[in-house]
């Protein structure tokens, strides 16, 4: 914790991060300072939409340029728009099939920039790394027949996740490891369907870890050779553990959806004894965020509209529920305070951030279908992408 502290506060407010869920991946975006949340009756300025095709995967944002995948006609398309203008500057395209799935289908996966390389992860199992300023591939590697790692039921998902020269993703039973620059694999783990979480970097056992929460464990790894330190079962109906665990002070915050609910461990000792649990608080796909002690996130599905999902407040010490707010849905990053809310149907909420109750600052609505990616918030200005092919970006600038 005291590492992503120290990095939030050299961070400009415009910083060029380009990581999974901000520069902590933790979804904490207190960096961007100048944007706000008085918006015109009318809403926010949109900048900017456009069409980026078929699929889930979030938005990465480096140097003026804004990345996504989508897929078109037999082809997954990774693309680099203009920022100002969401103007395509160039596309690269390879075949991947659809898949829809009880959904639209697509890319799952976000893609990730570090230095001048972008990193991509197909539904498939295709991982690249390409110049983020020309889409040219410096190498690929496909997992599924490199690393024998069997697409689970909605396909890969999890963001690739980069420490020192190590990308890691969740696949087969306790990750993968790959060589960030030349994409050779450095360790694998047993054949099986892996869960859909990003991995999250932590220290177990005073060693650089990373948590791989697969299709029924959570296995917590060596990132030197994948050796288990930790693991704790968690089968979730279909192997749905989709939502990323969280570090909350050297201990591991988990949580799934089909009444599974949330937990906390000590990766450390030896004991699978959870510090707490909270039936009520079930994420689905996102994770929820963490601000001064409390977390927030939602309880139940993004998808199924006849089962009821809430927004709710924890105490992250005890894991007790502080309190609900009803018939909300979707995905959340927290800036400053407030919380950035992106509900499934293309609402986006301001809310302040506080033990005291739901308080709500501001509300837009009409910005896309099925947004189930979380939103970006870069340079004040907020990205937000859905299903259905749309990719929008909003001024949230407090100098207009």
């Amino acid at each position: 914790m005291k590492l992503i502290f120290l990095i939030l506060s050299i961070l400009p407010a415009w910083a060029d991060w380009s990581q999974w869920r901000g520069p902590g991946g933790n979804g904490n975006f207190d960096h961007e300072t100048r944007w706000s949340h008085q918006w015109p009756e009318a809403g926010p300025e949109v900048l900017w939409s456009v069409k980026v095709h078929t699929g889930y995967s979030g938005i990465a944002v480096s140097e003026d340029r804004a990345y996504t995948l989508g897929n078109f006609e037999g082809d997954d398309l990774i693309q680099c728009l203009d920022v100002s203008s969401g103007k395509l500057i160039w596309s690269e395209k390879y075949p991947q099939d659809l898949i829809p799935k009880y959904n639209p289908g697509g890319p799952n996966a976000p893609p990730v920039i570090e230095e001048k390389w972008l990193y991509t992860f197909s539904k498939q199992g295709l991982v690249s790394s390409r110049d983020k300023l020309t889409g040219k591939a410096r190498w690929t590697t496909n997992i599924a027949t490199d690393a024998k790692a069997p697409m689970p039921t909605w396909g890969f998902s999890s963001a690739p996740v980069i420490v020192g020269d190590r990308l890691f993703l969740n696949a087969n039973t306790s990750g993968i490891a790959l060589d960030k620059n030349t994409g050779k694999i450095l360790w694998n783990s047993p054949p099986l369907s892996g869960g859909y979480a990003a991995a999250v970097p932590l220290t177990c056992h005073e060693q650089p870890a990373v948590a791989i929460f697969g299709n029924k464990i959570m296995h917590v790894v060596s990132q030197t050779d994948g050796r288990i330190l930790w693991k704790i079962d968690w089968p979730t109906r279909y192997g749905e553990n989709s939502a990323d665990p969280l570090v909350i002070d050297d201990k591991l915050y988990l949580s799934s959806w089909w009444g599974e609910g949330a937990a906390l461990f000590d990766p450390s000792l030896d004991s699978t004894e959870p510090i707490w649990t909270n039936k009520e608080f079930q994420n689905h796909i996102n994770p929820p965020v963490l601000h001064e002690g409390h977390l927030y996130g939602f309880d139940g599905p993004v998808h199924k509209k006849k089962v009821k999902s809430f927004l709710r407040c924890l105490d992250a010490k005890s894991g007790k529920t502080v309190w609900t707010h009803p018939e909300l849905r979707g995905s959340l990053i927290i800036s400053n305070g407030r919380l950035i809310i992106l509900t499934h149907d293309g609402t986006v909420i301001v809310a302040k951030a506080t033990p005291k109750g739901f308080q709500e600052l501001a509300r837009h609505k009409g910005l896309g279908n099925r947004t189930w990616a979380p939103p970006l918030l870069h340079d004040s200005k907020l990205f937000i992408r859905d299903a259905d092919g749309t990719a929008t970006c909003l001024d949230l600038s407090s100098r207009r």
